[in-house]
């Protein structure tokens, strides 16, 4: 099997130091990148495609791209956007365009290349141009890579000392960076790629949690057992939600894994399931299990707090609707648990962990109900929340892949599809702070490295096309009663069929009953009490009050 590792490294200072891009999605390590062009804006066509900013950078191995656009797209569907490289800096080789002669040509959206030599055309796809790009999901700016070496066996196109660049939109009228003529860019020869320290081992007062999609049972395949034990054995997990155990049970699981981390007199595995495929292995008892459409959620004792711990494995590739179907309901089940509302009883401030393969390669939107509670659906799922306990959006964990400038948690050689971020890590900051995180990948770690993990560097490709990824948690804060909620900016008095409302704020309010269904809905528009008449209710509800200060909730009975 091959593998591409693609590094990075961007010049912050030619003078005095340097700095590190990773593909993680945050942009910030761009800022001081020294490389920057800006194209011209509002010379977007009909696609409404208009490439406004462009960076480059570089290392030993691969050249590094920055693009900002003026709309948000999927980079790896529906688009030409294509970048043509003349590798060595002559327009008398490769392929016309703007006046330079391409030697390398990759479009993104058709997920296909091309290298050009004496006057033949190879097609070239994501492996051997050593493409990485992220976002998985749709954004108006991306970050990509590409090898300086592209192409197969002895047919391949070097990148020189200086090379020459064209970001263009191949469709009628599309747009081009620039819009004549082409970026000159000198490679910087001076720049060697160091893979940063990771840390396997945890401390004692910490809580390892994983996720780990292990690819259709895989994990009870005879011919892989010594991959996975040497796997286990290495990141020695307190907490495993698995994906895709389709054909055994937990228990199953529970068992398997005591043959590759046998248990002392005082330990034992617990376990849980929600059908089809979410299995749940614990160190610590598992108190409740719930089923959220094939999504499961789990109450973990962890002594001195307790966990609600959720597995998820969304529907892959162009589901978009039953994907954010899916992750709106889970946040409705976490809002239910939050506001005390669900029959799955946590204590106030309990962290909540949601982990699994969320195969998040269409909207955002997805990402984002995830994070800040902003559900797509509020007729049938209820109103937005802030999900975290002290009412800010839930944190990413964000693992970094080992001994790798990126955060890719899928790799596949020969899919359709180049390396992308696919499993998650997302938890209640507020009462749990990260302590260590990444996705482990043996091909790129050193021998070293490998001897001192009991590791070989097949294990991970070998087991599944998904890597395990792993945080470790230092579980602060308190757990406690209703009594410890954060302190709401309104209060009401009911009356009849009446609610008057008290605040200094203004915004919307929404009434919901436990199912999250959206029953009344009202503008809030000045700072004084506003009386609502609510239609004939009887029962549990929730009141919901969203403003530009936070989005705040509280129980009720009628």
């Amino acid at each position: 099997m091959k593998h591409i590792f693609i590094f990075l490294l961007l010049i912050a200072n030619l003078d005095v130091c340097s700095q590190q891009i990773i593909l993680d999605e945050s942009y910030v390590d761009w800022q001081s990148a020294t490389t920057n062009y800006k194209d011209k804006s509002g010379d977007s066509n009909s696609s409404g495609v208009d490439i406004t900013d462009v960076k480059f950078s570089n290392d030993d191995k691969n050249l590094f791209v920055y693009l900002d656009l003026s709309k948000e797209i999927n980079i790896q569907e529906n688009n030409k956007i294509t970048i043509f490289i003349d590798a060595d800096n002559s327009p008398t080789t490769g392929i016309q365009r703007n006046g330079i002669g391409a030697d390398i040509s990759y479009t993104f959206g058709d997920k296909a290349g091309k290298i050009y030599l004496q006057n033949n055309a190879y097609d070239v796809f994501h492996d051997e141009a050593g493409l990485i790009t992220s976002p998985t999901v749709t954004s108006e700016r991306f970050e990509f890579c590409l090898s300086r070496s592209i192409g197969f066996n002895n047919l391949k196109v070097n990148m020189g000392a200086a090379i020459r660049i064209l970001i263009s939109d191949e469709i009628s009228s599309g747009d081009k960076a620039p819009d004549t003529g082409s970026y000159f860019y000198e490679l910087d020869q001076s720049k060697i790629f160091t893979p940063q320290a990771f840390k396997l081992s945890k401390k004692s007062n910490e809580v390892r949690i994983t996720g780990y999609n292990v690819l259709k049972d895989n994990l009870f395949a005879g011919t892989l057992q010594s991959n996975y034990k040497r796997i286990f054995k290495a990141i020695n997990p307190d907490i495993i939600g698995f994906c895709e155990i389709y054909d055994n049970s937990s228990a199953q699981t529970a068992a398997l894994m005591e043959t590759f981390l046998p248990s002392s007199n005082s330990q034992k595995w617990y376990h849980a399931e929600a059908v089809p495929d979410i299995r749940v292995v614990s160190r610590f008892p598992i108190v409740n299990a719930r089923n959220i459409d094939g999504n499961g959620a789990f109450h973990i004792n962890l002594g001195t707090k307790q966990l609600l711990y959720i597995v998820a494995h969304l529907p892959c590739c162009d589901n978009e609707t039953g994907r954010q179907a899916e992750v709106d309901k889970i946040m409705s089940f976490i809002r239910s648990v939050k506001y005390g509302i669900s029959t799955f009883q946590i204590p106030v401030n309990s962290p909540i962990v949601i982990v699994g393969d969320m195969n998040l390669v269409g909207y955002k939107a997805q990402q984002e109900t995830f994070l800040t509670g902003n559900i797509g659906d509020n007729t049938t799922y209820g109103p937005d929340f802030e999900p975290d306990w002290d009412n800010t959006e839930l944190e990413e964990a964000k693992p970094l892949t080992t001994s790798l400038p990126y955060t890719f948690t899928w790799y596949n050689d020969f899919g359709k599809y180049s390396a992308g971020r696919l499993d998650y890590i997302i938890y209640t900051g507020s009462v749990m702070s990260l302590q260590n995180s990444f996705a482990l990948w043996t091909p790129a770690m050193t021998n070293a490295d490998l001897t001192a993990a009991g590791l070989q560097k097949e294990d991970i490709p070998s087991a599944s096309d998904h890597l395990p990824v792993i945080a470790d948690f230092n579980i602060e804060g308190k757990t406690g009663t209703n009594e410890d909620a954060i302190t709401l900016p309104f209060f009401f008095t009911q009356k009849n069929g009446e609610i008057a409302v008290t605040s200094d704020l203004t915004g919307k309010i929404l009434i919901s009953d436990t199912a999250g269904r959206i029953i009344f809905n009202a503008d809030k528009s000045t700072p004084s009490e506003q009386v609502l008449h609510l239609p004939e209710l009887s029962g549990l509800f929730i009141f919901t009050f969203e403003t530009n200060q936070g989005v705040y909730s509280v129980k009720f009975f009628r």
